[in-house]
């Protein structure tokens, strides 16, 4: 028999929270969901809202590397929501998708402007799926708590390679402050509250997903 009863609780001491505005690069691994959406490619990737249209792709991103070597960040990648754009399109599609482009120019050292074929080619992906083991640039983000939870750590903005402070792939981790704003910093990667597994996280559903 194993007696644990006069085992002294263990200490859960939080991880010190890693400063906005850091730049790391790191392996993106898929959360998994319980919906497929097949316009994304096949699989149960997705996650969606009991409450309104938002749903999206949960990932968990490991950094490789420099000060932060294995620290972690999960995030959610809005694709659908309530509210539509001019276009008559959800304003979280739109996002998620520049989003989606994003971290395939930042695994493949792209700029955002290269239309070679080779970077149309890269660009063409089988589904979400392909993402999964994929190393992104990002800036590190802190969101801020709500309803008792405290505050974590987001990614902020993904880099491309002509971003100011974009780490190339296969280039010697370094984490540094970035001195100006990214080239491209979406809203979309905000947790949504409605699902369990999210609100263990404590963040907010963005009000375009609604």
């Amino acid at each position: 028999m194993l007696n644990l009863n006069n085992v002294p609780a263990q200490e859960n001491t939080p991880l010190e929270l890693m400063p906005d505005g850091a730049v790391a690069r790191g392996i993106v691994k898929l959360s998994g969901g319980d919906i497929d959406l097949p316009e994304f490619g096949a699989g149960q990737f997705f996650k969606q809202s009991q409450s309104t249209s938002a749903k999206w792709l949960p990932i968990e991103v490991t950094i490789v590397g420099g000060q932060f070597d294995k620290r972690k960040v999960w995030h959610n990648i809005f694709v659908d929501g309530d509210k539509l754009s001019e276009r008559g399109v959800p304003m979280a599609k739109e996002i998620g998708l520049r989003t989606l482009k994003a971290m395939i120019d930042s695994a493949f050292n792209l700029s955002a402007k290269d239309e070679s074929p080779q970077a149309q080619a890269a660009r063409n992906l089988n589904g979400v799926g392909d993402l999964n083991g994929l190393s992104i640039c990002f800036v590190i983000g802190i969101e801020k708590g709500t309803n008792g939870y405290e505050d974590k750590n987001k990614i902020k903005a993904v880099l491309t390679a002509d971003a100011k402070g974009f780490i190339a792939a296969g280039a010697a981790p370094v984490q540094a402050p970035v001195a100006q704003a990214p080239a491209y910093a979406p809203p979309v990667q905000q947790p949504v509250q409605q699902a369990a597994a999210t609100q263990q996280q404590g963040g907010v559903t963005p009000s375009w997903a609604q």
